[in-house]
């Protein structure tokens, strides 16, 4: 016979046996679930968010981005239920390369990169698709409601402080977001109206969320249509070069010397375009490597036409040609100038090459020999608009540069302002100390040039002396000033040299 209590034991266990198997079950279904919604094991955990991480980042995560994107479009739903993207960039964030480098800002982005995927559900997909910038698809969004707090989420995440290398950053982000089918039906229409938005909040400085208006879809699609004007201009040749002279002081009055070449686009319809108006699509978009390679083969060639008129007591012209980032970026990037000095058959001495401040602490090791490179080869060096970006001192030493130029909003208050002034002189006095000649742009008065004069900057380049003008009135220019010897020996107070340049020239007033 059996125990009383024992009984009362089976009783009660067969009793619970249902609820016992329920909560099994009830437990099996929800651990499946959290698989499947990528909850992991303690000891897993730092693996999987570093697969993460790597996911967005690189191509596969793209991949995915638009292969859901394609086929949440494609699937029938209403519209709470259709997907939104957002584009997200970062604000100033070229700042953290040029003065940090390349290593610090991927740092960084890899931790952006990592919050953004913990501000998600397991459902959206995030992805990084070049630069500072990043996709992230929101699939059955609810709305625009549920879309904007989404973005303001990861606009909190990826704004906090991030601490890199023992340096500390703190960005802000610019988002734009484009739902389905309100701002687009095609994968394509939806990434360009997150991108006006995004491109609209820029524009105001940054640091917001915002959803695309018509006047920011407009402005994408002029972009888009500027870009595709642009591949034309290069095909049919639309663009030219008109020459910024430049005029050395160490006679004491200034004479010619060379010419800095800057870009113009002679459009079929609007005329000459400016560089401000285009220079900023053609490297978002590439184009500004072959628009590039054309401004120096032909600057090149123009020194050729220059050295084949001057007489035997006339030293050629040299000229200056500004590179951009992408181009500098090039692996064959020497190789080419070298090459089309060779072609053009043009004294290297002659050709002058522009670098930003940006563009030598992209990749400081590689930029310094790259520069020797060219250096040995004979062509000069200068540093554009100096003062403005985030050199560091101890780089400056180290770079076989010839030549700092100051930028012209340093010269613009010159002498009246003392801050202006004092720049401009610390300028001239580090450069000295270096052994670097200066050049000053933007020299507009008659005051701004004696104060130059009196602290021995080398040469000028400015509206008071002349204006960026075409091919042909430079070359009559130079045949001008080579009937008109410098007067050496002449007064430093006594202004300009009458015979040197002849104001009375046909040359446009274009701002450079």
């Amino acid at each position: 016979m059996t125990d009383p209590t024992i009984q009362a034991v089976l009783d009660i266990a067969l009793r619970a046996a249902p609820w016992m198997v329920l909560g099994c079950a009830i437990g099996l279904i929800i651990a499946r679930i959290g698989r499947r919604e990528g909850r992991r094991p303690p000891a897993a955990g730092v693996a999987a968010d570093t697969a993460d991480v790597t996911r967005i980042t690189d191509g596969s995560g793209r991949e995915t981005l638009h292969r859901r994107l394609d086929t949440a479009l494609a699937g029938e739903r209403g519209f709470d239920g259709a997907p939104a993207l957002i584009v997200l960039n970062f604000d100033n964030f070229r700042f953290v390369n040029d003065g940090f480098g390349h290593a610090a800002g991927d740092a960084l982005l890899a931790e952006a990169a990592h919050r953004i995927r913990g501000a998600l559900r397991h459902t959206d997909t995030p992805a990084r698709i070049g630069g500072d910038e990043f996709l992230v698809l929101l699939e059955n969004t609810g709305g625009a409601g549920p879309a904007l707090a989404v973005a303001e989420r990861l606009r909190s995440a990826v704004s906090r402080p991030y601490e890199i290398a023992g340096q500390r950053f703190q960005l802000s982000v610019s988002i734009g977001i484009a739902l389905a089918p309100r701002h687009g039906r095609t994968a394509e229409d939806l990434t360009r109206s997150a991108t006006a938005a995004m491109s609209a909040i820029k524009r105001r400085g940054g640091d917001g969320v915002e959803l695309p208006t018509m006047i920011a879809m407009t402005d994408a699609s002029e972009r888009l249509r500027l870009e595709a004007e642009l591949r034309v201009a290069l095909e049919r040749g639309e663009f030219e070069l008109h020459y910024q002279p430049k005029f050395s002081l160490a006679d004491g009055q200034p004479r010619l010397i060379g010419a800095e070449a800057l870009l113009r686009w002679n459009h079929p319809k609007r005329g000459m375009i400016p560089p401000a108006s285009f220079i900023a699509v053609a490297e978002e978009t590439g184009l500004i490597v072959p628009i590039g390679d054309w401004v120096l083969r032909e600057a090149l060639a123009a020194v050729r036409r220059w050295g084949a008129e001057a007489d035997a007591s006339h030293r050629t012209p040299s000229v200056a040609v500004n590179l951009s980032f992408k181009q500098f970026d090039r692996p064959d990037f020497f190789e080419f100038v070298r090459d089309t000095l060779r072609d053009a058959k043009v004294d290297t001495s002659l050709l002058e090459l522009e670098l930003t401040e940006s563009i030598v602490m992209r990749n400081a090791e590689t930029t310094v020999e790259v520069l020797r490179r060219l250096r040995a080869l004979g062509v000069r060096l200068s540093i554009d608009d100096f003062g403005t970006g985030y050199s560091s001192l101890s780089l400056l030493k180290r770079l076989p540069v010839q030549c700092l130029k100051i930028d012209r909003s340093f010269m613009r208050d010159v002498p009246v302002s003392d801050e202006d002034s004092a720049i401009v002189t610390a300028i001239l006095g580090l450069a000295h100390t270096l052994g670097l000649e200066v050049v000053a742009e933007g020299v507009e008065t008659e005051a701004q040039l004696a104060y130059l004069r009196a602290r021995n900057c080398n040469s000028v380049q400015g509206f008071l002396l002349a204006r960026p003008m075409p091919e042909a009135a430079f070359r009559l220019l130079l045949k001008q000033a080579a009937r008109r010897p410098t007067s050496r020996g002449s007064d430093a107070e006594g202004g300009l040299a009458t015979g040197l340049f002849p104001m009375p020239l046909p040359v446009p007033a274009t701002s450079d």
